[in-house]
């Protein structure tokens, strides 16, 4: 296997064993390669770490969990590898900002971090590799529910400064970010839309519109809250974003393609 089908591999085993012990060392051993080749590769490419990754991935799941099934914060806990209700709580929290309790009662949007999409690269004429793929979510499982929306106006967000966030004030800070951006996206939608997190730092909702005036008054009303603070520990620091538009359109579309035309213009910090 190249680096990049290695990759793969552990992006599928990591998926398929949520529930069960998963670390680092393991997923080296799936994929027959070194732990330290592996976790320098995995960051180089994702701009994440494994341990990181995995408990991402199992906090998006166990938000879906919460809010699907009745099933006890501690069950989901220990469904998940978490050994107590506190540690879970803790995790739970650095990612979304609130409670698991909190978040069931008050929330509709789970899939904070989607799984990463496979690693592709652009290599030079003799095989080496000189840029690697902005990191994106495979959100290909969705494709169906957006083609649904032919015709119909998504608006693309991206958050800003996000990486003078991380660098500032820490990751989990831009974890604290990317949620509070999600959750203002989740407040203004209806159960017709479907807010995605596409990127890092990017954001999509398909509405029902078929205007585009409908389409920016929603935005407007999202947009409304830049500026508005979140905190992080210590620190407090605002957030904001910026919004484009464009049209599903109808007839075949690759799903690589569905968003390539939303450019993001106007609502400058």
């Amino acid at each position: 296997m190249n680096k990049f089908e290695i990759l793969s591999v552990v992006l599928e085993f990591i998926e398929e064993n949520l529930t069960q012990e998963l670390t680092p060392e393991l997923c080296a051993k799936q994929c027959g390669y070194s732990l330290s080749n592996l976790q320098k590769m995995f960051r180089c490419v994702f701009h994440i770490g494994i341990s990181d990754y995995i408990s991402r991935r199992r906090i998006t799941v166990a938000a879906r969990e919460l809010l699907e099934t009745d099933a006890t914060v501690l069950d989901i806990a220990m469904k998940y590898n978490y050994n107590s209700h506190e540690v879970f709580t803790r995790a739970f929290e650095r990612i979304w900002g609130v409670s698991p309790s909190k978040f069931r009662k008050g929330r509709r949007f789970t899939e904070i971090f989607p799984k990463l999409d496979e690693a592709t690269c652009i290599t030079d004429g003799e095989g080496t590799v000189i840029m690697y793929s902005k990191k994106k979510f495979d959100v290909s499982h969705l494709y169906d529910a957006i083609r649904a929306h032919s015709g119909k106006y998504v608006v693309c967000f991206d958050m800003v400064r996000l990486m003078y966030v991380n660098e500032t004030y820490g990751s989990a800070a831009g974890d604290i970010a990317i949620a509070e951006c999600l959750r203002r996206i989740d407040a203004e939608s209806d159960e017709a839309m479907l807010p995605i997190r596409i990127g890092g730092d990017e954001f999509v909702l398909i509405t029902d519109f078929d205007k585009k005036e409908d389409a920016q008054a929603i935005a407007e009303k999202i947009l409304v809250h830049n500026g508005e603070t979140v905190k992080s520990g210590e620190h407090e620091f605002p957030v904001s974003m910026r919004a484009g538009f464009v049209v599903i359109p109808s007839g075949n579309l690759r799903y690589s393609e569905l968003f390539s035309q939303c450019v993001i213009a106007g609502h400058e910090e």
